[in-house]
């Protein structure tokens, strides 16, 4: 453990320069401090504790934190998030259990974590290995349980160069709740035993059911978009989901070539991008409106006939837009290292979906779908200019049926993990 304190140390320090800007800003040495040491009240009691790194992890516990409180209302759960979009989305996705800064991974700091949490148990949303944190956790004699596990395509041909480094770490996460078939032969590559190992699906499947119930009706979410009908003229509403620069760089020049048929609402994947995304908009001539700077009102920065496009910048709100659009433009489909976002949230929708080829963080659904012809694969804006101009061609009740029946087939994540869970909270 000595030696990953001295290696952070040696990285903090030759990158500092890096990192100053941040110290200077109140708010992240409030977030700086408290990722040495939480922000919570030493537990007499045993916790579950567990861990999502950023906003589309922690909006996938929603069902299982329910159930644990359910089943085990005994027992006090703590979450920790990595990311500071992440943090504030958990703090009002759960407003009933401790938020807390997720621990850097200096053995210090860990310990002091551990020692105010008392875990009985760490719960790790899909996968994310600290060094100091899983050994000083298996050193404890606490159990880890991988829940939601994949390994991506990048990502497992870097797992397996440096398998001779990892494998320690990985041998001391009890068990290995993988999302399919194909990652568990990617673990069983990494020397995991297959009896640590079991397919339990994705978790965002069963998520992706039990939020279409808290959905509010359309016009309430046009209204809170700031969304009229004369807005809209009769036109189809396209939605650019979780968007990347390659994403934006094909949709945004073919915005006013469509813009007597389509509204485009962009939600940016990071929201420090806005101002980035506005000045494209206006290099291509786009009339456009964002939320913020509008209060959601209908407002925009040309006159009420020249708005072809929202870009929404609020984390969180995702979910209930797809609602409400006809076609979905999932981002991060144009880069293989970013590998796509969730499709389960458009297709339990029964939505059209449109993006790259490189689905690869949901290769199983993306396959399917794309088989089906729920999923539409576009390259460059020609691609998605002519696409847009067929949707006369496509059978949209056809697909909301199969597209819905496509993740209702991968349900039953939440039953799986909740019997693995069970053994270690007795």
């Amino acid at each position: 453990m000595l030696i990953f304190d001295l290696l952070y140390s040696v990285i903090i320090i030759a990158t500092l320069p890096l990192w100053l800007n941040y110290l200077f800003k109140k708010e992240y040495r409030s977030l700086v401090k408290f990722r040495f040491s939480p922000n919570i009240d030493a537990g007499a009691k045993k916790r579950v504790w567990l861990h999502a790194v950023s906003v589309g992890e922690v909006r996938s516990l929603k069902n299982l934190v329910e159930n644990l409180r359910k089943l085990y209302n005994e027992k006090e759960i703590v979450l920790s998030v990595t990311t500071p979009a992440g943090f504030d989305f958990a703090r009002q996705q759960f407003p009933d259990i401790k938020v807390i800064n997720a621990p850097l991974d200096f053995s210090f700091a860990v310990k002091r974590f551990i020692k105010k949490i008392n875990p009985q148990l760490l719960i790790l949303n899909e996968l994310e290995i600290w060094p100091n944190w899983i050994s000083i956790i298996h050193q404890k004699k606490i159990p880890v349980l991988l829940i939601n596990g994949r390994i991506s395509d990048g990502a497992f041909t870097w797992y397996k160069r440096f398998a001779f480094f990892l494998k320690p770490f990985f041998n001391k996460i009890n068990r290995f709740l993988v999302q399919t078939e194909i990652h568990k032969e990617r673990f069983l590559e990494l020397a995991i035993p297959g009896d640590r190992i079991a397919v339990c699906g994705n978790i965002k499947a069963d998520e992706a059911f039990n939020a279409l119930e808290l959905l509010p009706p359309d016009h309430e979410i046009l209204e809170f978009l700031g969304i009229s009908k004369e807005r809209l003229k009769g036109r189809k509403i396209v939605a650019v989901a979780s968007s990347h620069l390659s994403d934006e760089k094909l949709a945004i020049p073919i915005i006013e070539t469509v813009a007597k048929d389509f509204f485009f609402i962009i939600v940016p994947r990071h929201l420090t991008r806005v101002e980035e995304i506005e000045k494209r908009l206006r290099d291509h001539g786009v009339g456009y409106t964002t939320w913020s700077k509008s209060a959601g009102a209908d407002t925009n920065t040309g006159s009420q006939e020249n708005v072809d496009a929202l870009i929404f910048d609020r984390m969180g709100y995702l979910f209930n837009i797809l609602k409400i659009t006809d076609i979905v433009f999932m981002g991060g489909t144009l880069e293989a290292k970013v590998g796509g976002h969730n499709l389960y949230e458009p297709a339990v929708m029964g939505k059209v979906i449109v993006g790259g080829p490189c689905y690869n963080n949901f290769p199983a659904i993306g396959a399917e779908l794309r088989q089906k012809g729920i999923y539409h694969v576009v390259v460059n804006g020609r691609e998605l200019t002519d696409f847009l101009g067929r949707l006369e061609r496509i059978d949209f009740e056809k697909i909301k049926q199969e597209a819905v029946s496509a993740v209702s087939a991968r349900r039953g994540s939440i039953a799986c993990i909740l019997k693995e869970i069970q053994p270690f909270l007795k």
